[in-house]
């Protein structure tokens, strides 16, 4: 996951960059990373990543889908680089020539009406701008769940569609549809042909099918925890098919139990 080293994905035109919004995202780039890179070194020094590689290997390919445009990468527990710990990503690009996601679950302390400060419908929103990932941070990227298409988008999956036009963006801050949902995310995530399955090979990340409900309706800090609690369900039912988890496992609850045969 080195963003120097990425070949570049071609991608739709990139909304027009705010100078403000520049300042906003490398300010708040620098105040996330410096954290998350200080309790990465206190997480080790304290042994942590021993600890770490005595978890349980989920990694099987037998057990998880396919790499592919509209799948979520759950970053395993032992994944301690700074950048990806404890994230979710979604595939918006899969192919030979590389690979593009972006980060669902890292919401910056930016709400969008700081960023979009002429788009008076926006004062009273608590949405906030995401980190989308560490390449290209001052771009923009739109991911919008529509009935219909969205004019210049692409299909993500489903319902869900990317986009990085302002026409589309003003559309939907200034004529909402209350079925429309969206999220602004500035930079993404690159990796260039062959790397992604390489780390998932490594067992860096678990491929589960993403859905929309995880990207537009979950709170950001339960979407890992609930994602990565799938995928240990997931091993456990193909490794012990006599256990089940309960119906309360989305709930947070850890329940098994075994099937008499």
């Amino acid at each position: 996951m080195k963003p120097a080293g990425v070949k570049k994905v071609q991608s739709p035109k990139r909304l027009v960059s705010h100078s403000l919004l520049i300042i906003l995202i490398l300010s708040a780039l620098l105040l996330v990373s410096a954290s998350w890179v200080a309790a990465a070194l206190v997480l080790e020094k304290h042994g942590h990543r021993k600890r770490a590689a005595s978890w349980p290997s989920y990694g099987n390919g037998k057990a998880e889908k396919e790499l592919a445009q509209g799948m979520f990468l759950v970053a395993d527990q032992r994944l301690m680089d700074p950048n990806f710990r404890e994230t979710v990503v979604l595939l918006i690009r899969y192919g030979p020539e590389g690979t593009m996601g972006l980060v669902i679950n890292r919401p910056l302390q930016v709400k969008l009406s700081i960023v979009f400060p002429d788009v008076k419908e926006l004062d009273k929103s608590r949405e906030t701008l995401y980190l989308g990932g560490p390449v290209e941070p001052s771009g923009m990227l739109l991911l919008v769940r529509s009935a219909a298409p969205p004019e210049d988008s692409m299909p993500v999956f489903g319902d869900v569609y990317l986009s990085s036009s302002q026409k589309v963006l003003q559309r939907l801050i200034k004529t909402p549809d209350h079925n429309d949902r969206f999220r602004i995310f500035a930079g993404y995530v690159g990796w260039a042909p062959k790397q992604l399955e390489h780390e998932r090979d490594r067992e860096d990340w678990h491929v589960l099918e993403a859905d929309a409900e995880t990207i537009f309706d979950r709170k950001p800090s339960e979407i890992w925890p609930e994602l990565i609690q799938r995928v240990s369900a997931n091993w456990v039912r193909l490794t012990h098919p006599g256990i089940f988890f309960s119906d309360n496992l989305s709930s947070g609850s850890t329940g098994t139990q075994k099937v008499s045969r």
